[in-house]
């Protein structure tokens, strides 16, 4: 996501807002503590609610020392509100659910990018394809990057960590930080 903000909008995640839906989960929960390390305000979304959502924000929260909150997600009007002031949307929701609808993305005015990683029909986020890697976002000014974007990406920076790992003269011990930081300068080169 920071490589398109860069590439399309001259930008990064530096105070932007990001909203990510089906926030609760691992993956989720974890985009948000990196993208909050990149100075981003960012709000935990959940199907479940408002409650689910701040509950998932808190936990992390208080492992990380971040200051993430929850939003809800349990329907149209409420994911509406939650797009109304977005620059970012991540979709980490489970595999196979939809959590975007066109008519959904037509109030995230302010939209600059949407990732995807979901790689089953129907993608998570409606317009963004598997493959897409900064295709532009009908309807928005917004671009999108899909889930075997996404992969590849992870692809490279899990074998070029285990590279390091194996290489190293003594244990490492390597973490999403780490992680986050090689996808950066994969994309960078």
């Amino acid at each position: 996501m920071e490589a398109q903000l860069r590439r399309v909008h001259a930008t990064t995640l530096a105070d932007k807002r990001v909203l990510i839906l089906g926030g609760t989960g691992t993956v989720g929960r974890i985009a948000g503590v990196l993208a909050e390390r990149q100075g981003a305000s960012v709000r935990l979304s959940s199907h479940h609610g408002a409650e689910a959502a701040g509950k998932a924000a808190q936990e992390t929260n208080r492992r990380f020392d971040t200051r993430l909150t929850g939003v809800s997600g349990s329907d149209g009007a409420a994911l509406r509100a939650a797009l109304a002031d977005v620059e970012v949307v991540l979709a980490t929701a489970a595999a196979g659910i939809q959590v975007l609808a066109a008519s959904e993305l037509e109030a995230a005015a302010r939209l600059l990018v949407a990732a995807d990683v979901n790689a089953v029909p129907p993608a998570g986020i409606a317009g963004v394809g598997v493959m897409d890697d900064g295709q532009p976002l009908a309807g928005t000014r917004a671009v999108g990057i899909g889930a075997l974007a996404v992969g590849n990406v992870k692809y490279q920076v899990q074998h070029q960590l285990l590279l390091r790992m194996r290489q190293a003269e003594q244990p490492l011990t390597l973490s999403f930080p780490e992680a986050f930081q090689l996808a950066g300068e994969l994309l960078a080169g």
